[in-house]
């Protein structure tokens, strides 16, 4: 059995924190969630996140990604809705109107199809952050399909994501939302073919 772990800039796990029994990963003292620059971390129901008032987004959203909530239902879209529960306030979804970017999710909506509430908690502006089009619809899409592939073969997989905030970076909208040059994911998983 191997087990990858993807994490670039997690809390280390040293390979004496790993114990298997009958077939199942036990990691003792190891937190899935990543170090943050905020000093603020929030948890909805089905994702965690830390948000960057300085650049008005999410630094990286972590999640679990099981097979049961991907299904095929076919949710109204909402309105995404400023985050009730950033102390600061999330950026509001005006900051995006005309400014040639898209509210790309870093929780993707088609990760949380098990209930409605799951699905709508996706749609906060905590949530999203700036994507060209392009991006959005093209590669970034193809990759959350991709990703929701991996969860149902193995029933479920950890996911961390997010945009690559710095200080030298454009700006949209009246709360000058920073526009992210690069986008990541990463990816937790038990790999059983081995």
């Amino acid at each position: 059995m191997r087990f990858c772990f993807l994490f670039s800039f997690c809390k280390e796990i040293a390979i004496d924190d790993i114990n298997l029994e009958d077939d199942t990963l036990i990691v003792s003292e190891f937190n899935y969630l990543p170090s943050n620059t905020t000093g603020t971390v929030y948890a909805h129901e089905t994702y965690t996140f830390s948000y960057s008032e300085e650049h008005e987004q999410s630094e990286w959203v972590a999640y679990v990604l099981s097979a049961s909530d991907i299904k095929d239902v076919d949710y109204e879209r909402p309105y995404f809705e400023i985050d009730p529960d950033v102390l600061t306030g999330s950026a509001h979804w005006k900051n995006y109107k005309n400014s040639g970017f898209n509210k790309g999710h870093l929780c993707p909506a088609g990760d949380r199809r098990r209930s409605l509430k799951d699905y709508e908690s996706t749609f906060l502006t905590s949530n999203i952050s700036p994507q060209k089009y392009e991006f959005n619809a093209g590669i970034w899409n193809r990759l959350e399909q991709k990703v929701r592939y991996w969860a149902k073969k193995q029933d479920s997989i950890y996911v961390v994501t997010g945009g690559v905030l710095s200080d030298d970076l454009e700006t949209i909208g009246f709360e000058n939302v920073a526009v992210p040059k690069y986008f990541y994911k990463i990816l937790l998983s038990k790999d059983r073919s081995k």
